[in-house]
Formats: structure tokens, sequence, C-alpha cells
């Protein structure tokens, strides 16, 4: 008899467990529900782009652009390249645009000039290019021991320390614009960030490929202001709708995690 009382108790037990636990799973906190409502439409407003994936449009009206250390490359425009390109630096955006038969076929972060020691704003062209080379001006001061006791040292007005040495900062694949050593040259960069003494820094990646399509004599604007002709302004003005959604998306993505890991512990608390 008592096993017979068992195994009826264990059996209503098992179906108590079935019938409830499922319920409570599917109960859900109502501003989770809304959250994650708020969510999926966010996402779906953000795959509403009229802008091909590969296009120019499409990388300017996403990444945070301009304020991403990505870099956009259009292959079959760079293949021609050679036959007529010019290269455009924006300070404003601290980008640099390689165009090619007026159209953008490379756009990548620069760090121009800091306040005081600015890039000069005008019309150049490549006058000079060498694969190794370093500063003569800007560099480290080393003791007669080869410490290094100046790692931002001007070597036309800092003084080299008795014994010592002056080592200017290395800067491979060098483009000169000026007479006075402002040029194009692989260096630290930081997107948005001003950065160097004068020079226009640029992505190791990038600078070589430039190294290799430009010559001598390719002209290089330095510009204030965007570029008159730039082609994507109205792709611009999308991406800052789409930063502004994107952040939020951010935010609500935080918030549903927050409040299902909350849901969670309250569980784990009940058990």
């Amino acid at each position: 008899m008592h096993s017979y009382l068992r195994s009826f108790f264990v059996l209503f037990g098992l179906v108590v467990v079935q019938t409830t636990v499922p319920s409570c799973m599917t109960m859900q906190d109502p501003e989770l529900t809304a959250a994650k409502e708020e969510l999926a439409a966010l996402r779906q407003q953000q795959s509403r782009c009229n802008y091909a994936p590969s296009s120019y449009e499409y990388f300017v009206s996403h990444n945070q652009y301009p304020v991403t250390i990505k870099i956009f490359k259009d292959q079959e425009l760079l293949r021609q390249a050679p036959k007529n390109c010019r290269v455009v630096i924006c300070l404003e955006q601290q980008r640099g645009r390689l165009y090619v038969h007026g159209q953008v076929a490379a756009d990548w972060p620069v760090s121009t000039g800091i306040p005081g020691r600015e890039t000069p704003v005008g019309n150049f062209s490549i006058r000079e290019k060498k694969e190794t080379y370093a500063s003569n001006r800007y560099g480290k001061m080393l003791d007669k021991d080869g410490k290094c006791v100046n790692r931002d040292a001007d070597a036309f007005s800092d003084p080299v320390p008795e014994g010592g040495s002056f080592v200017g900062s290395p800067m491979p694949c060098w483009m000169r614009l000026t007479g006075d050593g402002v040029g194009m040259h692989i260096g630290k960069v930081r997107a948005g960030h001003r950065l160097s003494h004068g020079c226009i820094r640029t992505p190791g990646e990038m600078a070589r490929t430039l190294y290799r399509i430009t010559s001598i004599g390719t002209k290089v604007a330095v510009v204030k202001n965007i570029e008159q002709d730039f082609p994507a302004r109205e792709a611009l003005s999308a991406g800052a709708n789409q930063n502004a959604l994107e952040k939020r998306i951010h935010e609500v993505e935080k918030k549903v995690y927050d409040l299902e890991m909350k849901a969670y512990l309250a569980r784990q608390n009940k058990n």
C-alpha cells in the first residue's frame, strides 16, 4: 500500500512540475519585453540601407565615420590609380582620400600637426620619395652612454648632450611635400586626433599603398574643411543618423542584458 502511495505522489509531483515550470519560464518582465521590442525595431531600422555594402557611400554612412581607424579601398580603382590620381588630406575630418578619375579609390585615417605645429594648408605635389627615411629635426637625444634623455627632441633648438647624439624619428615610406620637412609617412595614428609635428602620419598599410601608387609630381591638397567635390555628402549625413542609431542599439542591448541577468538571478535565489 505504501509503495503505491509513494508512486502516486511521485507521479503527481512530476505532473505539477511539468505544468507549473513552463508557465514560470514564459512569464516575462514587461520592461524586458518592451526593451526587446525596441531592440528589434532598432535593428530593423538599421538594416534599411540604400547603399551597396561594398560601396564608398556605405563605408561613409557606417563605422562611426569619420572617427574610425578603418580603411576603405576600391581595388578596381586602385589598379587604375597610377594613371590619374590625386590625394586630399582633410584636416577637419583627419582623413586622407585618394581620388582616381574623380572617384574615391581609398579613404583612411591620418594624424596631422598638433596646435602650434599645424600641417600647412595648400596645394602641393610629391617632390621626394624614400622608402627608408628619418627626420633630421624631430627625434630623441641620447647621452654618452646611449641612454635616452629626451624622447621629443627638436634638433634645431635642443642641445645635444656632451658626448651624446641625436637620433631622428623613423619615417618609412617618406613622401615629401614641402622644402621644410612636411610630408606623408608611416606613423602612429589615432582616429580623429592630431599627433604630429606637422607631417601627415598614415597607417602602414595605406602608406605602403600610396608609396607604390604615387610618383614624383603627384598632386596632394591639404584642405581645412571637407573638399567641395566630396562625393558622399548625403551618405555622411545619413552616417550621423546611423551613428546615433548604433549608440541607441548599444544602450538597449545593455539594458536587455541587465534585465535578463536580473531575472536569472531572481530565479536562482528562488531555487
